[in-house]
This record gives C-alpha cells, structure tokens and sequence, in this order.
C-alpha cells in the first residue's frame, strides 16, 4: 500500500506534486503597477489612433494635443497660478467644514438634548441642495476666495458632521460607564475613551469629503471666478476648447489624487494605535 502511495505522487504530474510558490508583496506590486502602465499606454494609444479616425477631434481631441497644452500651461505659468489658487481654498474650505463639523458633530452627540433641538435644523439645511445657496454666497462674499472657501466649507461641513455625530454615539456605554466608575471627569472621558473611538468614523468623513471639497471649489470657480482651475475649464469649454477642458480635468485630477494620499497618509498615523495591537497578535 506504501509503495503504491509512492509511486502515484512520482507519477503525479509536477503542478500537483509541487506546491504552490507564493509571490511577495514587492514582487505582487511590481507586477500590479506592470499592468496598470501598459493599460494606461494602451487606453491613451487608442485614443490617439481613434481621434480624427473614428470620433471627431473636436469632441476628444488627441493626447499628443493635450500634452502639448499641459506642457504650454506649465512653461508660462498658467497651471502654477491657478492651482495655486483653487488648492488654497480647497484646503480653506475643507479645513473649516471638518473642524465645523465635527465640533458640531461632538456637541450634539454628546448632549443629547441639544442634538434633538437641533436636529430639525441641521436636516433642513442637508437636504437643501447647495448650489441654490451659491446666487446667496455670491452676493454676500462676492469674486473673491471667500465665496469659494464658504461654498466648499457648506459641502464638507455635513459629511464631517454626520460622521462624528454617528461615531460618537456608537462609542460602547459600558465602556464609559467603566471609565466614570474609574474616577474620569468629563475631559479625560472625551480625550481617551470618545474620540478615539469615533476617530474611525471621523477619519472615513474626512476622506470622503476631501473630493467634494475640490467640486465645491470648482463649481465655485465656474460660476464666477477669473482665475483658478475651474475658471480654465470654464473658459476652455465656452471656446469648445478639447484639448484645454482635458488639459484643466489633468490638473483637477492631479490635485485630487495629490490630496487624497496626503489625507490617506495622516489618518494612517492617526489610527496606527489600532493595528499596534492586531500586528502583535500575529506575530505571536
């Protein structure tokens, strides 16, 4: 019976007989960024090839034609100064939504009272529609970067807030029980049980909500603006410019990814207390 075991596993063909060979996480990389970069050459190829060939260059324009027009807004200063200009107030706006929100966010999670008197108000205003408020900011806060950072700051305010709200009511009341029996006053209460808790939810906010930060500043600067990338896409788009309208989604394309990394990178640090403890486990 014995030899009979062995001989089938020498007879067994090496596939089988051998197991499998696991790849590293560097080698795993390596071959997922291989790929994306030949889908990209290959997307953009065909979108050379097809331009003027199957679909009318005025609608999509040529890539070569684009990367001329970046290369064009790079050299005299065009790309510089307006994203400048929209990245300042997307930070403006998106720093004062999340500190508004998640200050509101806390107050009326943890007292509720105040978050049932307030509640009414604070869905009135979600559920209206923001851009019927932009005729409003306009006349207020006019041309300039405040009409921009209070639009923005209206969009992220809610994500922000939602998410803190939600967060701090989940927070365990057992465990804050436990703490308040350990003598916590109401600051040590917040600092080491309430918001490291809810730093998942507010984290998840914060990240969802850098986007419509950047859209909010856009449709801001397309509505009324002379400078900045919405402006360009704005001004692109009345002269039926393609290769300009593409060449200011690059840069809105850059800018968001640049941020979302940047965000990506902080809230990691933030919530590396969580996987501390998960890593050791497996490591033992």
């Amino acid at each position: 019976m014995t030899s009979q075991k062995a001989s089938a596993v020498e007879d067994a063909p090496d596939h089988l007989s051998k197991p499998p060979v696991r790849k590293s996480a560097g080698r795993m990389r390596l071959e997922n960024l291989a790929w994306q970069i030949g889908i990209a050459v290959a997307f953009f190829a065909l979108w050379e090839y097809a331009s003027e060939r199957w679909v009318s260059a005025l609608l999509v324009s040529k890539p070569s034609r684009i990367a001329q027009t970046m290369w064009q807004w790079t050299i005299d200063g065009t790309y510089a100064t307006n994203i400048w200009v929209t990245l300042k107030a997307t930070l403006m706006g998106f720093g004062a939504g999340a500190i508004g929100g998640m200050i509101l966010g806390y107050i009326t999670a943890t007292w509720r009272r105040v978050g049932e008197v307030l509640e009414p108000f604070v869905t009135a205003f979600y559920t209206l529609p923001r851009l019927a408020l932009a005729p409003l900011f306009l006349m207020w806060f006019g041309l300039g970067m405040e009409f921009r950072v209070v639009f923005a700051a209206t969009i992220v305010f809610f994500l922000v807030y939602y998410n803190t709200y939600f967060g701090v009511r989940e927070v365990s009341n057992e465990l804050l029980a436990a703490v308040r029996i350990m003598g916590a006053n109401r600051m040590q209460l917040a600092l080491r049980v309430v918001v490291p808790s809810a730093l998942v939810w507010v984290t998840a906010g914060l990240k969802i909500s850098v986007p419509y930060a950047l859209v909010g500043v856009v449709v801001a600067e397309m509505l009324a603006s002379d400078e900045g990338v919405g402006y360009l896409l704005s001004k692109s788009a009345s002269q039926f410019s393609t290769y300009g309208t593409f060449a200011a989604i690059a840069a809105l394309l850059v800018m968001a990814l640049a941020i979302d990394w940047l965000l990506t990178l902080v809230t990691r640090r933030a919530l590396r207390w969580r996987t501390a403890g998960t890593s050791g486990q497996q490591r033992q």
